[in-house]
C-alpha cells in the first residue's frame, strides 16, 4: 500500500528541520566588514580591554570570506605584528575615548553624590564600596553598543570624583599651607582663674614668658624676606648712591635729608629729595660762572638755585603739616612670640603663639589687639583689666630699660613675676600694682602648650635658622674616624 502524498510532505518536512537545527548558526555581520579589503583600517575592539593591542588601529592585509560561518580577517598593527582576528573583534570606526560627556552625565546622577561621600573617608571598606559605586555609574551612563568600555569609564569616574572633592576643599576658609581649616566648635571661656594658684613649674614658665617679652624674642618679619642676588645689588647701589648724595649735600651747606626711598614714599617726598639734589650741580656751574666772569649767567643759575630750595620748603613745610605726631603700627617688630624651654638634660622644647601688640589710638599707649582670639582658643577669661595691666607692665620695663623712665631696672630678667626665696618661687610685690596680670600671663602660657595644629601660626611665618615647635634632643657629637677611638670600648675586638 502506497504511503499518502499529504504524509510524504510532512515527514519530508519534518527531516528538513530537523537537519536544519542540528546545523551551526551563521553569524551575521554588518555589510560593511564583509566587505572589508586589503589596506582599509579597522579598530581591534575585544570583549575585554586589557589584552594586547585593545583598541589599537590595525591594516586589513586579507578580507573575510562571505561563504563562511565564521569570517575572520587578517589584520596588521602598527609594530608589524600581524594576526588573525574573528570579525566581530574589529570595528571599523573609532572606539570612543572622550569620556568628558560620560562623566558631566554621571554628575548629574543622584548616585554621585554618594561616591564623593565614599571617597571622602579614610576606610577600606569605603574605598572599595567606591570602586563598585563608579563601576555601577559607568554601566550606567554607557550605551548599550560601548560597555566594553565601561571599566577604563569607571577609573575615569574615579579621578573626577576626586578632583570634585579637592576643588571643595579649595573652596573652604583656609590660610596658605594649613589647607581647609576644620570647622570646630570654640570652648567658652570659662572664669576659672579666679583662684589662681600656680605650682612651681607653671611659676617658672610665667617667668621664662615675661623674659621673653620683655627681652623682645618676637620672629620678625624682616627675616621673612628672601632677595636674589639681582634685588641685593641693586640695594647695594642705592645705598651708595645715597651715601654720595649726602656728602653732595654736606658740602654744599645744605642740611642732609633723610633718605625715604625704603619707605612708601609720595610726590612731596620725591619733590623734597629731588629740590635738593638739583640745586647742587646748578650751584657748582654758578660760583664756576663767577670765576670765569660771566655774571649774568651766574645770576641766572642763582635764580634757579634759589627757586628749587624754595621748592624743598614748600614741600617740607607740607609734609610736617600731614606728618602724624605719634606713633602707629605695632610695638615690637613681629607678633610671633618665641618661647624656648631648656631641660636639664641639654634637650629643649620650643613654643610658638601669636601675640599682637600695638599702639593704641593715642598713639603712646599700647593695647593687645588678639586678646578676644586668645581667650577663645584656650577657654581663659582673662578680662580687659588683665591686658591692660600686661601693656602697663611691658611700657614701665621697657622704659626702664630705655632710660626714659625713672626706677630702678629689674636685676635679673630670669625672674620677672616670681623670685627666688629659699629655693622656692615667690610672687614680686612690685606685681601687685598691675591688677590681674598673672591673667594675662596664664592665658599666654595655655596658648603657647596648645597643639600647633590648632594655633594660629603657620610654619611658613617660621624662618630657617629657627626650630621647629616641639621638643629637641641634645644633639649627638660623632666620633672620630680612624685611630683607635674607631672602636667602641665595649666592643669584643678592643684590647
Amino acid at each position: 500500500m502506497t504511503e499518502p502524498t499529504w504524509k510524504r510532505t510532512l515527514r519530508e518536512s519534518n527531516q528538513a528541520d530537523n537537519r536544519r537545527e542540528k546545523q551551526p548558526r551563521r553569524t551575521y555581520h554588518a555589510p560593511s566588514l564583509l566587505n572589508l579589503r586589503p589596506g582599509d583600517t579597522v579598530w581591534y575592539t575585544p570583549k575585554h580591554m586589557d589584552v594586547a593591542y585593545a583598541g589599537q588601529k590595525a591594516t586589513v592585509r586579507r578580507g573575510p570570506r562571505k561563504d563562511v560561518l565564521n569570517a575572520s580577517v587578517r589584520v596588521e598593527f602598527s609594530d608589524g605584528q600581524q594576526r588573525t582576528l574573528r570579525l566581530n573583534l574589529v570595528s571599523r570606526t573609532t572606539p570612543r575615548t572622550d569620556a568628558a560627556p560620560l562623566i558631566d552625565e554621571a554628575r548629574r546622577l543622584p548616585s554621585w553624590k554618594r561616591l564623593l561621600e565614599l571617597l571622602g573617608r579614610p576606610e577600606e571598606e569605603a574605598r572599595q564600596q567606591a570602586e563598585e559605586r563608579a563601576r555601577q555609574i559607568a554601566g550606567m551612563v554607557t550605551p548599550k553598543a560601548e560597555r566594553k568600555f565601561s571599566g577604563d569609564l569607571a577609573a575615569q569616574l574615579l579621578d573626577a570624583a576626586r578632583a570634585d572633592l579637592a576643588a571643595a576643599a579649595a573652596r573652604q576658609a583656609q590660610r596658605g599651607g594649613r589647607g581647609p581649616v576644620t570647622p570646630a566648635h570654640l570652648p567658652v571661656p570659662t572664669d576659672d582663674l579666679a583662684q589662681l594658684e600656680l605650682d612651681q613649674e607653671r611659676r617658672a614658665m610665667v617667668n621664662n614668658i615675661a623674659r621673653c617679652i620683655h627681652r623682645r624674642y618676637f620672629l620678625s618679619d624682616a627675616e621673612l624676606r628672601d632677595l636674589t642676588e639681582q634685588e641685593r645689588e641693586q640695594e647695594r647701589v642705592t645705598g651708595l648712591m645715597s651715601v654720595f648724595i649726602r656728602a653732595a649735600q654736606g658740602d654744599a651747606g645744605l642740611v642732609p635729608i633723610k633718605d625715604s626711598s625704603k619707605g612708601k614714599g609720595s610726590a612731596l617726598h620725591g619733590q623734597l629729595h629731588d629740590s635738593l639734589t638739583e640745586a647742587y650741580p646748578l650751584a657748582l656751574e654758578a660760583c664756576q660762572m663767577l670765576v670765569a666772569g660771566k655774571g649774568q649767567h651766574a645770576l641766572t643759575l642763582a635764580l634757579e638755585v634759589r627757586e628749587r630750595l624754595l621748592a624743598h620748603v614748600a614741600a617740607n613745610t607740607e609734609l610736617d603739616r600731614a606728618r602724624r605726631k605719634h606713633h602707629t603700627g605695632r610695638y615690637f617688630h613681629g607678633d610671633v612670640l618665641s618661647v624656648r624651654e631648656e631641660h636639664e638634660d641639654g634637650g629643649m622644647t620650643q613654643y610658638y603663639a601669636r601675640l599682637t601688640i600695638v599702639y593704641a589710638e593715642d598713639g603712646h599707649s599700647v593695647t593687645v589687639a588678639n586678646a578676644a582670639e586668645l581667650e577663645s582658643m584656650t577657654g581663659t577669661r582673662a578680662g580687659v583689666q588683665a591686658w591692660t595691666s600686661l601693656c602697663r607692665w611691658i611700657e614701665d620695663h621697657s622704659d626702664r630699660a630705655d632710660g626714659r623712665k625713672q626706677g630702678r631696672r629689674q636685676d635679673n630678667d630670669e625672674h620677672l613675676i616670681y623670685r627666688e626665696d629659699r629655693d622656692t618661687l615667690v610672687l614680686r610685690e612690685s606685681v601687685g600694682r598691675y591688677p590681674n596680670l598673672l591673667r594675662a600671663f596664664e592665658c599666654l602660657r595655655r596658648a603657647l602648650l596648645m597643639p600647633e595644629r590648632d594655633k594660629d601660626v603657620l610654619r611658613s611665618e617660621i624662618p630657617e635658622n629657627h626650630p621647629a615647635p616641639g621638643h629637641h634632643d641634645l644633639p649627638q657629637t660623632r666620633a672620630k674616624e680612624g685611630g683607635l677611638d674607631k672602636l667602641p670600648q665595649n666592643s669584643p675586638n678592643s684590647s
